[in-house]
């Protein structure tokens, strides 16, 4: 089944689609995700489930732990208000659907009888569905359409049952009836097993607010795939005014600490020394990058002791987190960090950092900011590939290091980052990443994002056709994050935006990208230390390839 098979399913063929398709909680991304897996419900799919803060996370990982949806596989794992966790399509079903605003039509599922159940599933429409006692208290109007919301239900997930059953047997597989047949009778289990208990929705009243409103009274709002993130990538300094601003108002960045999310920066390269250039030849003294913290696996190095039973404890998991800074001691009222320095092998993280805080005297190397401090968060792994949830993780640890700081330690945040934005799936800025950014932009952080370079996929030769506009991506489409896009490194009033930059408007009609900086031919460091090869010139930033939703 494809893409355009399963939104004839989601959406239906009518001019508007069902009103339980665009508010159903799990995304259509996420439905599409399970039936591309193999083997049927036997197929895992990494989900991050958004928490209504009213209910909070240590609700949801308890009702996870109490059906045993807490092994090694699933591993549910807890920051801020977001759930990540691998479920099946069972698991979901049966553990999930029930805290969400679909808590009524599992129930329901489970009052009427097995055979008109199964006969529903079969075959469209909710006619063979008799109305349960329970309905009468509703009217029969309401038990009606919730009979059709069932009826929608048990269509969709049949669907993406006998997709994902049948897909072991060749990439577009024939749908038989057979197959068909038994993802009927899974889905009817998966339903007649859910724990759908009242007590799972309900909330004691607060003296403030002694009604629950209906709309806030379900945990789990939104259930959305972990999507992947990849990377999005000196004559530019006197492009931007950098070196004007730094002699007229003597600039000095010495103070300010700056994030760099991405795939990690090599602390031990020349350019993020500190240098006295006072004296000839100049001095090199300790690295500016003063800590630094691998992310990337971090559910999996996270032990029960931790995380106070799934969610994250920052205080006791960041040294379990952070690397030592080779020639820095330790920060001062901080625990020793417990990893072992690694240098990082994808470059992207070390050329960003290098553009912002790059300098090295015997290079002629000169970043806009030459003196900031630098906070390493590796969110990419060495083949520059990482997910949504590891790029939350950090935005929190950096709120969290703030505020044991009592001040802003970390003043701003650079994500090179790009994360597909489906406009179908998410409502534009309100991802996961997105709602942590705007999050991390309150407590008075800057959040500095690229526009994403998914602005051109046409040959070398075009007549305008293959420039795509409404291109940004995630986190780009946070409305509170200064959003970039790309121009050309000496002559950007010449050439204008780069032809692979994504363009605006956001997907909901606001103006995007903010701001266009050189994004062409820029020079910078990549990891090695001081060989010979240590500098590099990404040709264009479309060199750094998105990956794939």
């Amino acid at each position: 089944m494809d893409r355009e098979e399963l939104a004839r399913i989601f959406y239906g063929e009518a001019r508007v689609p069902p009103p339980w398709a665009t508010d159903c909680p799990v995304r259509f991304d996420t439905w599409l995700s399970y039936a591309e897996q193999s083997g049927g419900d036997l197929g895992s799919v990494d989900v991050i489930l958004a928490v209504n803060e009213e209910h909070g996370v240590r609700r949801v990982l308890d009702h996870l732990s109490r059906l045993k949806i807490s092994s090694t596989l699933s591993n549910p794992i807890a920051a801020g208000s977001f759930v990540v966790a691998k479920l099946t399509l069972d698991e979901l079903v049966r553990a999930v659907l029930p805290m969400t605003n679909l808590f009524g039509v599992v129930r329901l599922a489970k009052e009427i009888p097995e055979s008109e159940l199964l006969a529903a599933a079969e075959g469209p429409g909710a006619q063979s569905m008799s109305s349960p006692p329970t309905a009468s208290e509703d009217g029969a109007e309401r038990a009606d359409e919730r009979k059709r919301h069932l009826a929608w239900l048990l269509q969709l997930l049949v669907a993406v049952a006998t997709s994902a059953g049948l897909r072991k047997r060749g990439p577009r597989p024939r749908t038989t009836s057979r197959g068909r047949l038994t993802a009927v009778r899974k889905v009817v289990g998966m339903l007649r097993n859910a724990t759908a208990e009242s007590a799972i929705t309900q909330l004691p009243p607060s003296p403030g607010n002694p009604v629950i409103d209906r709309r806030r009274r379900y945990p789990v709002v939104t259930v959305t795939t972990n999507r992947l993130a990849g990377p999005a990538v000196s004559r530019s300094r006197q492009t931007v005014k950098a070196d004007a601003a730094e002699a007229v108002f003597a600039v000095d960045c010495r103070t300010i600490g700056w994030a760099v999310v991405d795939s990690g920066i090599d602390a031990q390269h020349p350019a993020f020394a500190e240098w006295d250039t006072s004296i000839t030849p100049p001095t090199q003294w300790p690295p500016r990058v003063v800590r630094a913290f691998k992310l990337v696996g971090a559910r999996e190095t996270l032990s029960a002791d931790r995380t106070d039973n799934g969610l994250i404890d920052w205080t006791r998991a960041l040294p379990f987190l952070e690397m030592p800074i080779p020639g820095l001691p330790v920060v001062a009222g901080s625990s020793a960090p417990k990893l072992a320095y690694e240098t990082p092998i994808d470059p992207h993280g070390t050329h960003v950092a290098g553009v912002l805080g790059g300098h090295w005297p015997k290079r002629a190397l000169r970043g806009i900011c030459p003196t900031i401090r630098l906070y390493d968060f590796r969110v990419l792994d060495k083949t520059g590939q990482g997910d949504e949830f590891a790029i939350v993780m950090a935005l929190q640890a950096i709120r969290h290091i703030n505020e044991q700081a009592g001040r802003l330690a970390i003043a701003g945040v650079n994500l090179s980052l790009s994360v597909p934005h489906d406009v179908a799936t998410h409502s534009c800025g309100w991802t996961p990443v997105c709602i942590e950014c705007n999050r991390l932009v309150r407590s008075g952080v800057v959040v500095v994002t690229s526009a994403g370079n998914t602005g051109f996929s046409g040959g070398i030769r075009t007549m305008g056709t293959d420039y795509h506009i409404v291109s940004i991506s995630d986190p780009g489409n946070t409305d509170s994050v200064i959003t970039v896009g790309s121009t050309h490194r000496s002559d950007p009033h010449r050439h204008g935006v780069s032809y692979f930059s994504s363009r605006g408007p956001a997907a909901d009609g606001r103006s995007k990208p903010d701001v266009l900086a050189p994004g062409e031919d820029i020079d910078g460091p990549v990891p090695g230390g001081g060989s010979p090869l240590c500098t590099a010139r990404a040709r264009r930033r479309r060199t750094s390839v998105v990956l794939p939703p």
